[in-house]
């Protein structure tokens, strides 16, 4: 959770500063608050050499604490058991939770032919606490005695579109401004020089949170949500689980062979392979958000014995100054061969008393950790030379391509 501080209160320096000077550069001002912890480090994975590490919690930020991303189960209760259940001054309720080391809530029904006659109980907690409540709930009230009191879970409602309208629901991806420096937070390492990104500072950001946790709650609690079908096609939509938690991903390869999924976090960014029996199909109404993790590799350089494989110096110059932190991005071009975008970063670095701003690329080079890459391999952007300097610094408020993948309803 270090790195995710870090970055936090960079944010919200940024933001002060924002607020009290002339918006400049970009042309905007959007809230930022980053509600992940940044990194996923896919750099130690025995995953095929690109497989993902655990992923780090999404969750937290600072208002929260780690229960609030812990498996959830609800269920109906009528309204003529919610006082049994609550007991005299909240008696049994508490009893309960203390008992199974539970959260126990109730609330209103989300559905509106049922707000006069049921309401929901939510139970938080470990799976084997969680059922240890549900066991203890069910002596209290017998099938016998209260059959309207089945503990069966309930769908949680659809998200709101307030939340997720940036887009239809056809799935997209953020993708970076040309030749134009914007804000990013690196969230998952491959190498020194392929690694994604987030834009912590775009307008969609914030309602990742919201995703993350509505996720964790849709999935987190139905055991019959479909699998994935077999044979399971390459660049399907689905939600993969990490830990307690559940994400959007990509299939990126299937290994009949193991009947194991190759996938691409969307989100988070990193890859990893897993059992296509633990990958769920996706709802159409998790899919209105954007994609907002970018994949891309550093230009101009490359390990400096030739190979593709970066030292261990460079990976530590790498974590050193740019891990848990927001910095600048320049895309400058795309890979020859695989099209994914090349960026230069930026940062500031201080030089004793005074900081000045260095790009990555060539702080590697004069710490003698890379050497000049072959520039046949990038594919450099033209900007337009009628294109005056107000417009292009002038950041879209949203940039966004239409991703090629499907979805499997």
């Amino acid at each position: 959770m270090k790195v995710y501080a870090k970055v936090q209160e960079e944010v919200k320096t940024r933001r002060l500063r924002k607020n009290s000077t002339t918006s400049s550069g970009y042309g905007y001002s959007v809230p930022m608050t980053p509600n992940t912890e940044i990194l996923f480090d896919t750099a130690s994975s025995q995953d095929s050499g690109r497989a993902t590490g655990p992923l780090a919690s999404p969750h937290e930020d600072g208002l929260t604490t780690e229960d609030d991303f812990l498996p959830m189960y609800e269920f109906e209760i009528p309204n003529s058991l919610v006082g049994l259940i609550i007991g005299v001054k909240g008696k049994t309720i508490k009893e309960l939770s203390v008992r199974t080391n539970v959260r126990m809530l109730i609330r209103q029904h989300h559905e509106t032919d049922k707000v006069k006659t049921h309401q929901i109980c939510q139970v938080r907690g470990k799976r084997d606490e969680i059922n240890h409540c549900l066991q203890m709930l069910r002596r209290r009230f017998p099938p016998a005695r209260f059959p309207e009191l089945n503990l069966q879970p309930v769908v949680p409602p659809v998200l709101p579109n307030s939340n997720f309208d940036m887009l239809s629901t056809q799935p997209t991806w953020l993708t970076l401004p040309e030749d134009i420096k914007c804000e990013v937070a690196v969230s998952s390492i491959i190498s020194a020089s392929h690694f994604f990104i987030q834009q912590p500072t775009h307008p969609s950001f914030a309602s990742l949170r919201h995703l993350d946790m509505y996720m964790g709650s849709l999935y987190g609690e139905q055991s019959n949500l479909p699998e994935l079908p077999i044979p399971c096609q390459n660049g399907l939509l689905c939600a993969a689980p990490v830990g307690n938690a559940w994400f959007r991903a990509v299939t990126v390869q299937y290994f009949d062979e193991t009947d194991e999924v190759f996938v691409k976090f969307v989100d988070y960014g990193g890859y990893s392979k897993m059992a296509r029996q633990d990958l769920r199909q996706i709802r159409t109404d998790l899919m209105s958000l954007p994609f907002q993790s970018t994949e891309v590799m550093l230009a101009h350089v490359r390990p400096v014995d030739g190979t593709t494989n970066w030292s261990d110096a460079a990976m530590q110059k790498f974590r050193a100054m740019c891990i848990g932190k927001v910095i600048n991005c320049k895309m400058v071009g795309q890979s020859h061969d695989t099209r994914i975008p090349m960026v230069e970063l930026y940062m500031m670095s201080k030089d004793g008393k005074d900081a000045q701003e260095v790009r990555f690329d060539q702080v590697l080079m004069n710490c003698g950790l890379a050497r000049t890459a072959d520039p046949s391999k990038m594919s450099r952007i033209t900007v337009p030379a009628a294109l005056d300097t107000e417009s292009r610094m002038k950041r879209p408020s949203f940039s966004s391509q239409t991703s090629q993948t499907a979805v499997v309803c």
